[in-house]
């Protein structure tokens, strides 16, 4: 049963991997004040990846530089610079933590590590999207002005402040995290109720086996 217990774990934290990648990452609203309309648009990080590739020609020449590939931060952001690299910092420790739950789980059958790393999953997820929501009220409330953003585009920028963000968040793989590390933890606690309604002879005989190893 623990191998059973060790491969469940692993094939869950690294269930997080391809979330993060497929699932949509972002979902923002614009509209625009010249007449009623906007858009709604979900993006994922492998569309992120593909902008950064080139594959989305038209994203990559508005976000790099001349479309040479060479990313340019804008200034624009610099009043949320602090609060996007804590949102990174945030997102990285998540990944961490399902990586250590994926390994852990192939070589050891000890689950408080388990289920530490698996609560600190889930709280720096809770918190990535918390510091978030704070970064992106400035672009919703007109603060800073999302136009601004791409100004080495000419294009873009004569638009001015015709262009009007109505909501930017996460548009749900946050929610995907924290139900797989959840998943782990109900996993890993209940094969703790199964190991307290054993008979005292089976865990002798457990831990004999276990001093053998």
């Amino acid at each position: 049963m623990k191998y059973v217990f060790r491969i469940v774990n692993a094939l869950l934290a690294a269930a997080v991997f391809p979330a993060v990648v497929f699932l949509e990452f972002l979902l923002f609203r614009v509209s625009t004040t010249l007449f009623d309309a906007g858009l709604e648009e979900t993006i994922s990080i492998k569309f992120i990846f593909d902008v950064i590739t080139g594959k989305e020609e038209m994203w990559h020449n508005l976000i790099f530089s001349d479309g040479g590939g060479v990313f340019t931060w804008p200034e624009a952001l610099d009043p949320i610079k602090s609060k996007l690299i804590a949102v990174v910092v945030l997102f990285a420790v998540a990944l961490v933590a399902a990586l250590f739950v994926f390994i852990w789980s192939i070589f050891s059958n000890k689950r408080i590590p388990v289920l530490a790393a698996s609560g600190l999953g889930i709280a720096s997820t809770v918190a990535m999207n918390a510091v978030f929501n704070s970064a992106a009220q400035p672009l919703m409330d007109g603060t800073i002005n999302v136009v601004e953003i791409f100004t080495s585009n000419w294009i873009v920028g004569i638009l001015g402040n015709l262009v009007k963000v109505d909501y930017l968040g996460f548009a749900g793989f946050q929610n995907a995290i924290i139900f797989i590390f959840a998943g782990i933890i109900v996993w890993t606690l209940a094969f703790y109720l199964v190991e307290i309604g054993e008979p005292k002879e089976e865990k002798k005989k457990k831990k004999v086996k276990e001093q053998k190893k």
